[in-house]
């Protein structure tokens, strides 16, 4: 199926947040036909520094959406394998090896490439395909439909108003048909939905992300002798691990720190840039031939990695506000699949919009599009929480089995082939890897959508639908499937 394909009906949309997950869902709905407005409240583009990694379940939308080329023009591929050391003793503890077949399978290439390219990326495309982006917008409060003599505020009745709208803080009010929160995990769409304020719990763990010119790196004898910068490559520690990775046709070198330890004394955020030396970073690494790569970098942005509880719907009651990617459940900063869960659920949510042939057919896809996409959602959330514990291991037995695991991957490179340890392995990645967002979205229509086309066909010959013409091939016992069930 064509996911350019234009929907019916089209709507007025405004996102909330311009990161990722906000201008990957503008690019969708813009390509569908809809009118999106995003809100983004900094002043520009991107975090200044620090790298993001896109594997092939990403990459597949992208190039769907006609980004191939760009970002074979700015990234770099995985290629190679992984070499896992570890940062108090210093040895190889294990070795991942890429294979190339399974990456072909998955449909898609994977890439590493700066954060900020992406951003002018995914920026370029939406404004393209229509969308308008405006900077320097700050919304304060999203309000859902109000009916006569209700008020968000409990207070002072208000006039009807049959769209939500968002409020801005310079006193602007804002009305589309939806309202999409793609703000990130201090979502305010996600405060605005929830009755009680909810608090995330704090883990101790702080990221810290940067970059380095890779010929700096290669000034170094000892880095360039280890060959430690020419994939990607993970450390390992107690209570404490980093990851690099070659990224702009291998002319720098990206870097996150996962470390438990107080605050820092510097702004937290993905906008300020603070020096590394002043964040005393090399301090946390065990090894000193590893601290060297921290003293290398200029500057670093740095989060708090919050365990954010569950939230019970990603929609409010009249199903026209919305949450995407982040906003509806936070990631650890700089996982791997941060970027997934946006690009995934904007795929997911944009293609579902391309069917829509009224404003009474939103609740259903809106509904739909959380069906799909709350597991998925949880699965790589669950994955990537285990695989940052895993880097961290304190001494004790979880360290010894994980330890373990490593050299038989380490053995499997010496010739000696582990077919348990790398089924394992790549089961689950070819499992997140194969998913195909357009494909869940689509699958859902063929199953669900065209039934209840049928099924209202049936009931209402007047009813026009977009499907009256097709020959749908259903059983005469599905068509007295409750017709109030398939609303729902």
């Amino acid at each position: 199926m064509s996911h350019h394909r234009l929907a019916p009906f089209k709507l007025d949309v405004i996102i909330v947040g311009g990161a990722v997950a906000g201008l990957s869902t503008a690019i969708g709905l813009a390509m569908s036909g809809h009118k999106v407005r995003v809100l983004e409240r900094s002043s520009k583009l991107g975090k200044p520094v620090g790298g993001i990694r896109l594997p092939p379940n990403v990459t597949k939308v992208l190039v769907q959406w006609g980004l191939e080329e760009e970002l074979r023009r700015r990234a770099s591929l995985v290629r190679g394998g992984t070499n896992i050391w570890d940062l108090e003793t210093g040895r190889l503890l294990g070795y991942l090896e890429w294979a190339e077949p399974v990456i072909q399978d998955s449909g898609a290439k994977f890439y590493m490439m700066r954060y900020s390219d992406l951003h002018e990326i995914l920026y370029s495309a939406a404004v393209k395909a229509g969308a308008e982006v405006i900077f320097n917008v700050d919304v304060c409060l999203v309000s859902p439909p109000l009916r006569p003599g209700t008020s968000t505020s409990g207070s002072t009745p208000c006039l009807p108003r049959e769209r939500p709208s968002v409020l801005l803080s310079d006193g602007t009010v804002l009305e589309a048909d939806i309202v999409i929160g793609a703000d990130g995990q201090y979502s305010v769409v996600r405060s605005s939905l929830q009755e009680k304020r909810v608090e995330p719990q704090i883990t101790g763990t702080i990221v810290f992300t940067g970059s380095v010119p890779m010929k700096r790196l290669l000034e170094d004898d000892l880095i360039k002798a280890e060959n430690l910068t020419s994939s990607w490559v993970y450390w390992l520690g107690p209570r404490r691990s980093f990851t690099g990775y070659p990224i702009s046709h291998e002319t720098e070198f990206a870097v996150h720190l996962y470390v438990d330890r107080n605050d820092p004394d510097a702004p937290e955020g993905w906008t300020p840039n603070v020096s590394a030396k002043s964040l005393k970073l090399s301090d946390t690494i065990l090894d000193r031939k590893y601290s060297w790569v921290f003293e290398k970098v200029d500057s670093v942005c740095w989060q708090r990695y919050l365990d954010w509880p569950k939230i019970e719907n990603w929609s409010d009651k009249s199903n026209r506000i919305v949450l995407i990617g982040e906003s509806s459940r936070p990631l650890i900063p700089c996982s791997t699949h941060s970027c997934s869960v946006s690009v995934e659920s904007a795929a997911v949510f944009s293609t579902l919009l391309s069917y829509v042939r009224n404003l009474d057919h939103i609740p259903l896809l809106v509904r739909a599009y959380e069906t799909i996409r709350r597991d998925r959602t949880e699965f790589l959330h669950q994955v990537e929480v285990q695989s940052v514990l895993q880097t961290m291991f304190p001494p004790g037995p979880e360290r010894t089995a994980r330890n373990k695991e490593m050299e038989r991957l380490l053995r499997a490179r010496q010739g000696k082939w582990d077919d348990d340890a790398y089924l394992g392995l790549w089961g689950q990645l070819c499992e997140i890897w194969a998913y195909n967002a357009f494909d869940a979205a689509d699958d859902w229509w063929v199953q669900w959508g065209v039934l209840r086309e049928r099924a209202l066909s049936l009931q209402n010959p007047n009813i026009e639908t977009p499907f009256r013409r097709l020959e749908v091939n259903i059983s005469a016992r599905t068509d007295m499937i409750n017709i109030d069930y398939l609303d729902h």
